[in-house]
């Protein structure tokens, strides 16, 4: 959908309401607008537009929020982890630490993509192109 009103270029129209609800789409890989259309194309990569209400996605960029936000939840749940599994047992310091590294980098990669569609959803609402 084309359209050269400001409205599909930098942002959402200026609406009443809560903005939890769309923070909350780009969480869950969604258009934050219309929460129909698909947010990203592959893993990481956003789609151009909205297949269903046109809104512009290509030109918003997250840059590294998304990832300095999954590190920290990476960090929490593997130290939560490493407390309540791996305390107090006895595990060699190197089989540990292959075990942590494995947990922490698979959490890291499973909160990447809802981080960065929440980033997204926030740039999209504050009517910017990028953090």
């Amino acid at each position: 959908m084309e359209n050269d009103s400001n409205e599909t270029e930098f942002g959402p129209p200026p609406q009443h309401g809560s903005i939890w609800p769309r923070l909350w789409r780009g969480m869950k890989l969604r258009c934050p607008r219309c929460g129909d259309g698909k947010l990203f194309r592959a893993f990481l990569k956003p789609v151009d537009h909205c297949f269903v209400c046109g809104q512009r996605w290509g030109h918003v960029r997250a840059d590294l929020a998304p990832a300095w936000a999954a590190m920290t939840i990476s960090a929490h749940f593997t130290v939560a982890i490493w407390h309540f599994l791996f305390w107090g047992r006895d595990i060699l310091t190197w089989q540990l630490t292959i075990y942590l590294c494995g947990i922490a980098a698979v959490i890291a990669l499973l909160a990447l993509p809802p981080m960065k569609g929440l980033f997204m959803a926030i740039i999209w609402a504050k009517g910017t192109t990028d953090s």
